[in-house]
């Protein structure tokens, strides 16, 4: 556990304290007091913010002015969207379940699209957004999962597909429960507006495919002037 021995040491050399050093001391005196479950729950939300902490960093790394030579200067959220995205299914919409909450995979929790698909087709979410003519380059990034409980295996998988247009523009498969994330770079179209579409398939299979999408959004950059 996080308090387990050797992990952290209390005992810092005085001439080496930080005041980081200082709150992370605090903090494992109160971890001490802890019970099993607190604790648990504790190792859970650990594995969000550092989830957090390297999705911000990489985006922040993406956005550096003097790596990249583009500055972010647009972002289009798609849960933020959502209510405003079109929902339907290629063919019928049996047992599938399009929403937006929290979802658990790899036991962290992040706000999500859940988008499981039908019985037989695929689960389109579709959003009709306007590029900004000031936008020199697009990216989208997101994470793909399959919430935790489901127990795909063998053959069963689930496909996450994005479209621009009515064009594959990105394509996995998953059946693993843990996030995985990714960041692709789109035909530009500033200016336009485009259709985005965000789709699942079971692959003849829907059982267990409770898929899922955290933190999807587009990123604008502009060239640096």
């Amino acid at each position: 556990m996080l308090c387990g021995g050797g992990l952290f040491s209390l005992h810092a050399p005085m001439d080496s304290f930080t005041p980081g050093q200082e709150t992370l001391e605090a903090v494992l005196r109160r971890i001490r007091d802890l019970n099993e479950q607190s604790l648990f729950q504790l190792s859970q939300y650990v594995g969000y913010l550092k989830w957090q902490e390297e999705l911000w960093q990489s985006l922040l790394d993406e956005e550096g002015a003097d790596k990249t030579g583009f500055t972010l200067m647009w972002k289009y959220d798609l849960l933020e969207a959502f209510p405003e995205s079109r929902q339907e299914a290629t063919r019928a919409p049996d047992l599938m379940e399009v929403k937006i909450d929290t979802a658990s995979c790899g036991m962290v929790q992040q706000p999500a699209l859940w988008q499981h698909p039908p019985v037989h087709g695929s689960a389109v979410v579709e959003y009709d957004v306007r590029i900004p003519v000031e936008v020199d380059r697009l990216r989208m990034q997101f994470a793909i999962g399959i919430r935790d409980g489901a127990q795909m295996e063998e053959d069963n998988f689930c496909a996450f597909r994005v479209l621009l247009n009515g064009v594959r523009v990105w394509s996995n498969t998953k059946q693993i429960c843990r996030w995985e994330r990714f960041v692709t770079d789109l035909p530009n179209l500033a200016g336009q507006h485009v259709i985005l579409q965000l789709m699942t398939d079971g692959l003849g299979n829907s059982r267990w495919n409770w898929a899922v999408w955290a933190e999807p959004q587009l990123l604008g950059y502009s060239v640096n002037g």
